[in-house]
Protein backbone atom coordinates (compact mmCIF):
# COMPACT_ATOMS: atom_id res chain seq x y z
CA UNK A 1 0.00 0.00 0.00
CA UNK A 2 1.17 3.41 -1.00
CA UNK A 3 1.12 5.82 1.76
CA UNK A 4 2.10 9.61 2.29
CA UNK A 5 3.90 10.50 5.40
CA UNK A 6 1.76 12.93 7.96
CA UNK A 7 4.98 12.80 10.51
CA UNK A 8 8.07 11.31 10.71
CA UNK A 9 8.61 7.63 11.62
CA UNK A 10 12.66 7.25 13.01
CA UNK A 11 14.17 4.56 10.39
CA UNK A 12 11.12 4.36 7.54
CA UNK A 13 10.50 8.27 6.21
CA UNK A 14 9.62 11.85 7.08
CA UNK A 15 6.90 13.96 6.79
CA UNK A 16 5.53 14.28 3.32
CA UNK A 17 7.17 10.97 1.33
CA UNK A 18 5.43 8.56 -0.20
CA UNK A 19 6.62 4.75 0.20
CA UNK A 20 5.11 1.96 -0.48
CA UNK A 21 4.68 -0.36 3.04
CA UNK A 22 3.20 -3.82 3.80
CA UNK A 23 -0.93 -3.35 3.87
CA UNK A 24 -1.41 -4.74 7.69
CA UNK A 25 1.25 -2.60 8.92
CA UNK A 26 -0.15 0.02 7.03
CA UNK A 27 -4.01 -0.32 8.39
CA UNK A 28 -3.36 -1.48 11.94
CA UNK A 29 -0.31 1.04 12.81
CA UNK A 30 0.32 3.97 10.45
CA UNK A 31 -2.95 5.15 9.83
CA UNK A 32 -4.69 4.71 13.12
CA UNK A 33 -1.71 6.66 14.59
CA UNK A 34 -2.13 9.22 12.64
CA UNK A 35 1.34 9.04 11.36
CA UNK A 36 0.48 8.23 7.82
CA UNK A 37 -2.69 8.76 5.11
CA UNK A 38 -3.05 6.47 2.35
CA UNK A 39 -1.91 7.79 -1.21
CA UNK A 40 -4.60 8.21 -3.83
CA UNK A 41 -3.96 10.49 -7.38
CA UNK A 42 -5.66 13.57 -5.28
CA UNK A 43 -3.93 13.73 -2.38
CA UNK A 44 -0.43 12.93 -3.76
CA UNK A 45 -1.19 16.00 -6.45
CA UNK A 46 -2.41 18.05 -3.34
CA UNK A 47 0.80 16.96 -1.93
CA UNK A 48 3.12 17.85 -4.96
CA UNK A 49 1.07 21.61 -5.03
CA UNK A 50 2.17 22.22 -0.92
CA UNK A 51 5.55 21.20 -1.84
CA UNK A 52 5.69 23.60 -4.82
CA UNK A 53 4.38 26.46 -2.90
CA UNK A 54 6.59 25.76 -0.12
CA UNK A 55 10.07 26.00 -2.46
CA UNK A 56 8.42 29.26 -3.49
CA UNK A 57 8.19 30.52 0.18
CA UNK A 58 11.22 29.18 0.60
CA UNK A 59 12.82 31.04 -2.40
CA UNK A 60 11.58 34.39 -1.73
CA UNK A 61 12.53 34.37 1.87
CA UNK A 62 16.24 33.32 1.09
CA UNK A 63 15.81 36.30 -1.46
CA UNK A 64 14.62 38.85 1.33
CA UNK A 65 17.43 37.63 3.54
CA UNK A 66 20.11 37.90 1.27
CA UNK A 67 19.18 41.96 0.50
CA UNK A 68 19.08 42.71 3.97
CA UNK A 69 22.57 40.86 4.16
CA UNK A 70 23.96 43.12 1.63
CA UNK A 71 22.10 46.16 3.36
CA UNK A 72 23.59 45.05 6.58
CA UNK A 73 27.35 43.96 5.46
CA UNK A 74 30.19 46.02 6.73
CA UNK A 75 27.28 48.01 8.79
CA UNK A 76 28.64 49.57 12.63
CA UNK A 77 26.09 49.23 14.96
CA UNK A 78 26.75 51.85 17.90
CA UNK A 79 25.38 50.78 21.43
CA UNK A 80 26.06 53.25 24.77
CA UNK A 81 26.73 51.56 27.92
CA UNK A 82 27.22 53.24 31.90
CA UNK A 83 31.00 53.00 32.14
CA UNK A 84 33.31 52.45 35.29
CA UNK A 85 36.91 52.62 36.02
CA UNK A 86 39.17 51.93 33.29
CA UNK A 87 36.75 51.83 30.33
CA UNK A 88 34.90 48.92 31.63
CA UNK A 89 31.60 48.47 31.60
CA UNK A 90 28.84 48.12 34.16
CA UNK A 91 26.88 44.32 33.23
CA UNK A 92 28.40 43.87 29.27
CA UNK A 93 26.40 44.70 26.25
CA UNK A 94 25.42 41.63 24.72
CA UNK A 95 23.02 40.00 22.00
CA UNK A 96 20.02 41.34 22.77
CA UNK A 97 21.31 44.54 23.03
CA UNK A 98 22.47 44.46 19.59
CA UNK A 99 18.98 43.62 18.79
CA UNK A 100 17.74 46.87 20.34
CA UNK A 101 19.96 48.83 18.70
CA UNK A 102 19.39 47.23 14.73
CA UNK A 103 15.93 47.58 16.04
CA UNK A 104 16.09 51.16 16.37
CA UNK A 105 18.19 51.49 13.08
CA UNK A 106 14.78 49.96 11.63
CA UNK A 107 16.33 46.48 11.08
CA UNK A 108 14.13 43.38 12.84
CA UNK A 109 16.25 40.44 13.73
CA UNK A 110 16.11 38.31 16.60
CA UNK A 111 18.94 38.69 19.11
CA UNK A 112 19.30 34.40 19.01
CA UNK A 113 20.58 34.74 15.15
CA UNK A 114 23.48 37.34 16.34
CA UNK A 115 26.06 35.24 17.28
CA UNK A 116 28.76 37.24 19.58
CA UNK A 117 30.95 37.58 22.98
CA UNK A 118 29.25 39.61 25.62
CA UNK A 119 31.85 42.81 25.73
CA UNK A 120 33.11 44.12 28.54
CA UNK A 121 34.94 46.97 27.41
CA UNK A 122 34.52 50.22 25.60
CA UNK A 123 35.63 49.52 21.69
CA UNK A 124 34.94 47.84 18.66
CA UNK A 125 34.05 44.03 18.32
CA UNK A 126 32.86 42.29 15.40
CA UNK A 127 29.17 40.20 15.71
CA UNK A 128 27.67 37.47 12.61
CA UNK A 129 24.16 37.68 12.30
CA UNK A 130 23.16 34.30 11.34
CA UNK A 131 20.20 35.18 9.08
CA UNK A 132 19.43 32.51 6.84
CA UNK A 133 20.85 28.81 6.22
CA UNK A 134 23.76 29.73 4.33
CA UNK A 135 23.74 33.45 4.68
CA UNK A 136 25.57 34.96 7.37
CA UNK A 137 26.89 38.75 7.82
CA UNK A 138 29.28 40.32 9.64
CA UNK A 139 28.95 43.67 11.25
CA UNK A 140 30.37 46.19 13.82
CA UNK A 141 29.91 46.41 17.09
CA UNK A 142 30.75 49.82 18.78
CA UNK A 143 30.49 50.25 22.02
CA UNK A 144 30.07 54.12 23.44
CA UNK A 145 30.16 55.84 27.03
CA UNK A 146 26.70 56.72 28.07
CA UNK A 147 26.52 60.66 28.66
Amino acid sequence: MRVIFQADVKGLAKKGEIKEVKDGYARNYLIPKGYAIEATAGRERQLQEHLKRQQEREARERQAMQLLADELRGRVVEVKARVGTNDRLFGAVTNADVAQALAALGYTIDRKKIQMEPIKNLGEREAILHLYAGISVPILVRVRADS
